[in-house]
C-alpha cells in the first residue's frame, strides 16, 4: 500500500475525513498515478548507457487499447492463449478489468520490469518496463 493511501485512510480512521471524501481523494490519487506511470521500452548499446531507442507508452493509452480491444474479442480466433508467466491465459477471458487489477498491483511497487533481453552478437541490451 502507497504512503499517500495509508495517510488518507488512517484520516479517515481519527475522523479528520468522511469516508466520502476519502472516496474522492483515493480515485483522485489513483487517477495521478495511472497518468504518471508508462510503459517504457529501452534499447542500449552495450557500450553506452544512454538508450539508442525509447518509447514510452502512457498507462492510460494502454488501458484505452485493451478496452477497444475486447471489442473485437469475437474476431479473433477461439481458444487463442497466451503464457504469462507460466499461466496460461485464453485471451476470450482477458478483459479490461484484469488489466486494470495487474496496473493496481504493480503500482504499488514503483519500476515493475517485465523484460530484459541481451543481444550478444549485435551487443545491445533491451529492457522492458512500467514505471
Amino acid at each position: 500500500m502507497s504512503e499517500e493511501r495509508k495517510k488518507i485512510l488512517n484520516m479517515v480512521a481519527e475522523g479528520k475525513l468522511t469516508p466520502e471524501e476519502a472516496d474522492r481523494l483515493l480515485g483522485a490519487l489513483k487517477e495521478s498515478q495511472e497518468r504518471a506511470r508508462s510503459f517504457h521500452v529501452r534499447v542500449y548499446n552495450r557500450d553506452n548507457n544512454k538508450p539508442k531507442i525509447k518509447v514510452d507508452i502512457p498507462i492510460g493509452v494502454l488501458k484505452l487499447a485493451s478496452k477497444i480491444g475486447t471489442a473485437f474479442k469475437g474476431m479473433m480466433p477461439q481458444g487463442v492463449k497466451v503464457d504469462m508467466h507460466g499461466k496460461e491465459i485464453s485471451l476470450d477471458e482477458f478483459t479490461p478489468e484484469m488489466i486494470d487489477e495487474i496496473l493496481a498491483a504493480m503500482s504499488e511497487h514503483g519500476k515493475f520490469v517485465i523484460a530484459e533481453v541481451t543481444d550478444e552478437e549485435k551487443g545491445e541490451y533491451v529492457e522492458v518496463y512500467i514505471e
